[in-house]
């Protein structure tokens, strides 16, 4: 696993929304799956502004979403439609074909991960995805002790998972599954970025350098892609 790090969060996020910017540059036609949740915020922001800018074309792209929290939709606060909607894609030019996004009003959870899967074989694999690291190591919502064999699927929402989600939605929603990209869709990726900003991810940045790959830090799960960087600021680098 190559590792960058950043003086701040703004150098980082305009470093790995380079990354984005290069995969569509070498094929206009890439599919992308950027998380939701805070660290990408200004990933969106400098990917908006870069197109503004004429210096990115997503006419041809597609995107992807990573997952999310069933039983929310995009006018729900905090669900991660709404959040990457309004900071990103409301803000660009885009045809509703270019979006695959997982329906957390759904009423057939796996048919929606059938459909997911489907778009995604479509288009062969995903170029480029942006990862976030949970507080309890979790990329996506693959949570620890998740089998790193599955695709897209219904996941129950670790404990740590539940209590960090009041941030999104400014109260407790019993909100206790979430759908995903499964780990084994996350490496079949030909690009991963890994991001973490704050002292607040000093730990379990550092666990995800120093553990064993295995299913206790899911992050660990995607150390050995052949093309993954984990790209960090300084805070978030703290403990290495």
């Amino acid at each position: 696993m190559n590792v960058e790090i950043k003086e701040d969060y703004p150098q980082l996020c305009a470093a790995v929304a380079e990354q984005v910017i290069a995969s569509v540059t070498a094929k206009p036609d890439a599919l992308i799956c950027i998380a939701g949740g805070d660290t990408p915020l200004g990933v969106f922001e400098a990917l908006v502004n870069a197109s503004n800018a004429g210096r990115v074309d997503f006419s041809h792209a597609s995107f992807i979403g990573l997952d999310e929290w069933l039983g929310l939709g995009r006018s729900d606060k905090g669900s991660c439609r709404e959040m990457i909607w309004h900071h990103f894609f409301d803000k660009l030019t885009l045809r509703d074909e270019q979006i695959c996004f997982f329906d957390g009003l759904t009423h057939d959870p796996q048919a929606e991960c059938l459909r997911v899967d489907a778009f995604i074989a479509a288009h062969q694999q995903i170029d480029i995805i942006v990862l976030g690291i949970g507080m309890n190591g979790h990329i996506g919502f693959n949570e620890p002790g998740v089998s790193p064999d599955k695709s897209c699927h219904v996941v129950d929402l670790d404990a740590i998972t539940q209590a960090v989600s009041v941030k999104y939605f400014g109260k407790p929603l019993n909100i206790k599954q979430g759908i995903s990209l499964g780990i084994k869709t996350i490496r079949a990726a030909k690009r991963i970025i890994l991001m973490a900003s704050g002292e607040k991810k000093s730990t379990i940045v550092a666990k995800t350098l120093q553990a064993e790959i295995g299913t206790e830090i899911p992050a660990t799960l995607v150390k050995d892609h052949p093309s993954i960087t984990l790209m960090i600021d300084r805070a978030a680098s703290s403990q290495l």
